[in-house]
């Protein structure tokens, strides 16, 4: 560097004259010294040179000028090094890094869309709330630590709310982003470069520059602004949160120039969990120990807020999820819900979905099932293949047989046996093993409403010696006796098997009713249909102009009551005939009963 430093004097003489690159390395490197170590050094002393020309000086960072020459009179680079030392306080480089921090979107990118809270620059601990939701706090230079040593000032925003007398609860759903010591300094002092630069420009504003050295300053500007943030994000990369023991501990991230949160959330050791999770790992014998011994119900605050306050669980990112994950577990019937009235009454959902006005109720309960009892009964639950074991088959039990093959039936009788709430079924868990689930109590009288209810509604399908129900009106007594039983919801009947040429007998001088029509059905089926399966066939039959309305007739939605005043006859035009079915194609499940 000295040879260097006085060939380029030797050939800046006299006042104007230059040395070129070439020449400077060929003299400075007589003795063979190692090319890159010389091309450093070269480079150095042009960053820190008082009096080297900015003219011919190069665009290029950090390639070398083409040209070298000492001047008699400074450069920028003594007047930005002047102003760094001697007008730039630490006062302004603490301001402007704060500014800078407060633009650095990098911080806190994110993390608002992930769930959390963030909070940036927060002036004290009282500034992150203490309520259970996720709180992501960039903190300012006070709080500079480093890996296992958390600093003073970090640690309270973990420990305490308002002071030592109002200690964090919820000290698992805080996680601090705060400066390592060495990232800070390196923050402090590109802060002071851009202020120096901003100086040199004040000082020349207003007096003829040369335009090469404008041109230089403006590029110092722009390399100064666009390096700041970048130190920021790489400086604040110590992590503050609490470990599983509950302390306090500080880990560091390796350098990254992605969002920080993101990279936060990633690491393990930030232990944060943002997916859903399986609602069985809530129940007592689940790995998050919830439940004291003996307890029956938990309100479902209580269960979502655990995670927050028990540094011993996985740091859920956004609390809904939890809730989720419980009104999940209710509707696969691991638990039931309960919402107790002002009256003492209460409201209960199992294997469905809890309520919307419900579901953020703070005295919503999470129940287990062998400990509740249900205040209703949904009757969509009383459908085939919704609940494990409740229905019987013809092996099991007497039952209709469909065109041979066994038809499931279930007797009331079941139902009551099956909400006893003394019940278990086996279930897969879809891990390759079977559980087995308690089937919560239900009363009699539930059970009787929600039968009427599925009937009504055409769940199931009720048969109790002649009676016949379908999406029908259940009347008093027809669920008593024995015989009473449900089946699986019939399959339609085509509106062809309803004309003159399938049942004669219910058409007299091309005209039936629908009263006629369901007995001829029946005894061609050889069992009682019900009226509700008829009328549905009926309106199709009306909508696709194979049967229509005779003058006089009553209403297609009707009861059976009224099924003799719906007078039905054949359209002149009739529609033109559907196309045969190709060979091989499946059957419709329109067939005969045997008893």
């Amino acid at each position: 560097a000295e040879q260097a430093v006085l060939a380029v004097f030797l050939h800046s003489q006299p006042t104007g004259h230059k040395i070129n690159t070439q020449d400077l390395v060929r003299m400075a490197g007589s003795l063979a010294p190692d090319a890159i170590e010389l091309e450093k050094g070269l480079r150095r002393w042009r960053e820190l040179s008082w009096f080297l020309d900015d003219e011919d000086m190069g665009a290029g960072e950090p390639a070398l000028p083409k040209s070298w020459r000492l001047g008699n009179r400074p450069n920028l680079r003594q007047m930005h090094d002047e102003a760094c030392r001697q007008r730039v306080g630490a006062e302004a480089v603490e301001l402007r890094l704060e500014e800078a921090i407060r633009a650095t979107k990098a911080l806190t990118d994110g993390a608002r869309a992930a769930g959390a809270v963030p909070h940036l620059l927060p002036a004290s601990p009282r500034d992150v709330g203490d309520d259970g939701s996720f709180r992501y706090a960039v903190l300012g230079a006070a709080a500079v630590s480093d890996s296992a040593k958390p600093g003073a000032w970090a640690k309270r925003f973990l420990d305490e709310v308002g002071g030592p007398e109002r200690p964090r609860v919820h000290r698992n759903a805080v996680v601090a982003a705060a400066p390592s010591r060495d990232g800070l300094d390196a923050a402090r002092a590109s802060a002071r470069t851009l202020l120096g630069w901003e100086d040199v420009a004040e000082q020349l504003r207003g007096h003829t520059v040369d335009p090469m050295q404008e041109e230089r300053l403006r590029r110092r500007l722009q390399e100064a602004r666009s390096r700041l943030p970048d130190v920021i994000r790489q400086a604040w990369s110590v992590v503050v949160t609490v470990d599983e023991s509950n302390a306090v501990h500080a880990f560091k991230l390796a350098a990254g120039a992605g969002p920080l949160f993101a990279e936060i959330k990633n690491d393990a050791r930030a232990r944060i969990k943002e997916t859903a999770m399986d609602a069985a790992a809530l129940l007592p014998d689940g790995p998050y120990d919830l439940w004291r011994e003996g307890e029956d119900a938990r309100f479902v605050k209580d269960l979502a807020g655990a995670f927050a306050r028990h540094p011993r669980l996985p740091k859920v990112l956004n609390p809904k999820v939890l809730l989720d994950t419980v009104l999940q577990g209710v509707e696969r019937g691991l638990l039931v819900a309960r919402l107790t009235r002002p009256d003492g009454s209460a409201r209960s959902w199992w294997r469905e979905a809890v309520d919307p006005e419900a579901r953020n109720d703070l005295q919503l309960e999470a129940v287990l099932p062998e400990k509740a009892a249900l205040s209703r009964l949904p009757e969509k639950l009383l459908a085939p293949d919704i609940l494990p074991q409740l229905w019987a088959t013809a092996g099991q039990a007497q039952s209709l047989l469909w065109e041979g093959e066994a038809e499931a039936k279930l007797t009331l009788r079941a139902i009551k046996d099956y909400f006893s709430g003394d019940k278990r079924v086996s279930v897969a868990s879809g891990a390759g093993y079977d559980e087995s689930l308690a089937v919560p109590h239900c009363p009699e009288g539930e059970i009787l409403d929600a039968a009427r209810r599925g009937v009504e509604r055409g769940t199931v399908w009720l048969t109790n010696g002649p009676t016949s129900l379908w999406k029908e009106h259940v009347p008093a007594g027809a669920l008593d006796g024995e015989e009473a039983a449900f089946h699986p919801p019939p399959a339609a009947i085509p509106p062809q098997e309803l004309l003159e040429e399938a049942l004669p007998g219910a058409w007299k001088d091309g005209k039936a009713n629908g009263a006629a029509l369901v007995r001829a059905a029946s005894q061609a089926r050889g069992a009682a249909l019900p009226w509700g399966l008829v009328r549905d066939s009926i309106k199709v039959g009306v909508e696709s102009r194979w049967l229509q309305l005779a003058e006089g007739s009553g209403r297609v939605d009707c009861g059976y009551d009224e099924a003799g005043n719906l007078r039905l006859e054949r359209p002149d035009t009739p529609p033109p005939s559907p196309p045969a079915p190709a060979p091989g194609t499946p059957r419709s499940r329109v067939g005969r009963f045997r008893v």
